[in-house]
């Protein structure tokens, strides 16, 4: 499963990640840039703990990596490489 595809899906789904490039869409601050709001984050949560089978900590979803698509993408590859070992 490409979890970088699986969130840039997601995201993209609700509205276009701004960036020109890949590491601009990868930098994106998601919920500043309106590309999701703050209710869509429950969302986002719930679907990536199923489909990932992982769960997301408080501190995950405290950090400032959490607020970036590729940060997004970091901690779910992490949280997903701990439940396989």
């Amino acid at each position: 499963m490409d979890i970088k595809k699986e969130v840039i899906t997601f995201l993209e789904k609700q509205n276009p990640i701004p960036g020109s490039s890949e590491q601009e869409k990868l930098d994106c601050y998601y919920l500043d840039s309106g590309v999701i709001d703050s209710l869509t984050i429950i969302t986002l949560i719930t679907e990536f703990e199923e489909k990932f089978q992982i769960r997301f900590e408080s501190d995950d979803l405290q950090s400032q990596e959490f607020q970036t698509v590729g940060g997004l993408i970091g901690i779910i590859e992490r949280l997903k490489q701990k439940t396989n070992n």
